[in-house]
């Protein structure tokens, strides 16, 4: 089972342990509206262990999350279990501030956003521009997301986005001690 859920009268837990397409991203918020209007958990743990997955269900996800992420009465605890990449590494970042955290010997990539073509498929010049373009919007929509969730001091933000760049630019793996230092996770545990 990619999504698996443990009930717990305190805390429920949800984890994660494949690619994020579309189909689990509507797998993943179908359990937390269950487990928030029918079981009224205010609190839900996410543990996820996942190379990544689909832009379009990572951002379809973040909008959904909206409330999740602010804080706004509810807690999304992301927990960074082994291996943790690409859209699922933002997927742990944009827990809520405080109560995102990843175990000692994780490791975790982040990078810029791809597109991943299936073979055989050809485009034309012009179907690349348009692809390029449409990759450098989805690029800037997910940092300046992930700036404003990790960085709420609009004057330190220009910083915080300069050393995410780098670390996207780079895409190579991290260690939960380094993203801590980079504020995408809170604590080691």
């Amino acid at each position: 089972m990619p999504i698996s859920t443990t009930l717990d009268s305190k805390l429920p837990v949800i984890r994660l342990t494949c690619e994020i397409d579309m189909p689990v991203a509507f797998a993943l918020l179908d359990e937390m509206k269950l487990l928030h209007d029918y079981y009224q958990f205010r609190e839900i743990e996410l543990q996820i262990d996942s190379p990544g997955g689909s832009s379009d269900a990572l951002h379809h996800l973040l909008q959904s999350l909206e409330p999740w992420r602010s804080g706004n009465g509810r807690t999304l605890l992301t927990v960074g279990l082994n291996e943790i990449a690409s859209a699922a590494a933002l997927l742990l970042s944009f827990g809520t501030v405080g109560h995102r955290s990843v175990s000692a010997h994780s490791r975790l990539l982040y990078h810029a956003i791809r597109k991943v073509e299936r073979e055989g498929v050809s485009q034309t010049v012009a179907q690349m521009r348009v692809a390029t373009r449409r990759l450098g919007q989805w690029d800037d929509c997910f940092m300046d997301m992930l700036v404003r969730h990790i960085e709420k001091d609009k004057n330190k933000q220009p910083a915080a986005r300069k050393k995410l760049r780098q670390l996207f630019r780079k895409e190579r793996w991290i260690t939960a001690e380094e993203a801590l230092a980079l504020g995408l996770i809170d604590s080691i545990g």
